[in-house]
């Protein structure tokens, strides 16, 4: 009898095992089966694609003298009438010899600073650790954009506050034999005499470092005598010699001008006076804002489309011929596969895995590109995609509780 229960069990024990091994076979086919997606809110954009050139205000500031240059002004700084944006030295020894006085300068500010700090006693330890982190942070976001002269500036600050929180948690550190060997080198490069020659600005306005040879392309004061075929010819123009005696130019307008022929059926919708975002795919410039300030003549083919931007930096100040995108509709969902969008009992969404079941949720599709859809859920009504939901893109025979 004892035999006949203890075969009893083992039999059921093996039944299990079988029908648990079954379900679990069943539902890693189901999940093979299938092919899922993490829906992550993005942003895309419909844009007019297309050439431009840009047209500034700009006038050359031109010296004579022959030497080493080096620039007062930064590239697209503001500048006042007089102001000196450069100066040329005879030889490159004195052009070494002026840096290095500009360096022990600030050196010597530097240090004296420190020096007085010592005899702080109250300093915010955690605020100093705190500027710390973000300054490093800084400098390596800095480094990863190309941005070498602000990685410069946030790896000085950075050095500044470790010696702060050196100073102000004991450590003792021997500033003065520092700031002593600093003034002595100074006073020995001071006493040279440095031969240069001062390079002013003759107007107010942006300083910008050279030139590229299309200043004079397009007239500045003639933008609205402008045509479709003028900008064409402009774009696809070669630049025009630069003399030698050019340091510069100025930019005396705060406006500046992208001008584009665009194929006259992208441009039905746009409208003068109306606001846009720019895109310079190339040069890592996104949503510039602009203003249309004219639409011009049309072809059959082509339209003039000018837009004005008061904009003015680095990165923007070397703009000429350029690849540019219209930025005409902006939507934000999830981005979703036009496979995994389904009507179902005449509601469209998609299936989501939540744990091992199948769910339906619906959408609202804002934009469809062909490919891809991006869905939201404007009015936040319960049973539809989520954040972070995984969206099924590829499977059959779905269904409410579908068990996978």
């Amino acid at each position: 009898m004892r035999d006949r229960r203890v075969k009893l069990v083992i039999a059921g024990l093996v039944l299990v095992f079988f029908l648990s091994y079954l379900i679990t076979q069943m539902v890693m086919v189901s999940k093979a089966e299938i092919e899922t997606q993490i829906a992550m809110s993005e942003t895309v954009y419909k844009t007019i694609n297309t050439k431009c050139f840009v047209v500034r205000d700009e006038q050359y500031i031109v010296n004579s003298a022959k030497g080493t240059t080096i620039s007062f002004a930064g590239n697209a700084q503001r500048v006042a009438k007089g102001d000196t944006v450069s100066m040329i030295f005879k030889t490159d020894e004195d052009a070494k010899t002026y840096l290095r006085i500009t360096e022990i300068t600030e050196e010597l500010e530097h240090y004296n600073t420190l020096a007085g700090q010592a005899n702080i006693q109250a300093v915010d330890v955690h605020s100093l650790s705190s500027k710390i982190e973000t300054k490093l942070s800084d400098y390596l976001d800095s480094i990863d954009k190309g941005d070498f002269k602000k990685a410069d500036e946030n790896i000085n600050s950075f050095g500044n506050f470790v010696t702060s929180k050196q100073i102000s948690t004991g450590e003792v550190l021997n500033l003065n034999d520092k700031i002593t060997a600093l003034t002595n080198e100074l006073q020995t490069l001071q006493a040279k005499k440095t031969a240069y020659s001062e390079v002013k600005s003759e107007r107010a306005g942006y300083y910008l470092k050279g030139a590229d040879g299309y200043e004079n392309t397009i007239d500045f004061t003639k933008i609205n005598e402008l045509t479709t075929k003028d900008v064409e010819k402009a774009i696809n123009s070669k630049p025009q010699e630069v003399k030698s005696d050019v340091v510069g130019r100025t930019v005396g307008s705060f406006d500046w001008y992208i001008l584009c022929s665009i194929d006259t059926d992208k441009t039905i919708d746009l409208k003068d006076n109306a606001d846009i975002f720019i895109n310079f795919p190339y040069s890592g410039v996104e949503k510039l804002k602009g203003t249309i300030y004219k639409i011009g003549d049309r072809t059959e083919n082509k339209t003039l489309v000018i837009i004005k931007c008061n904009l003015m930096n680095d990165a923007l100040a070397d703009f000429r011929i350029e690849d540019v995108q219209l930025i005409t509709e902006e939507y934000t969902g999830y981005k979703i596969k036009n496979l995994a969008i389904r009507t179902v009992d005449g509601q469209t969404g998609v299936y989501v895995v939540s744990g091992n079941l199948i769910d339906f949720r619906k959408v609202h599709i804002a934009y469809n590109d062909g490919e891809y859809s991006i869905v939201d859920n404007p009015d936040g009504d319960w049973g539809y995609i989520r954040l972070y939901d995984e969206v099924v893109t590829k499977g059959v025979e779905m269904y409410d509780n579908k068990l996978v």
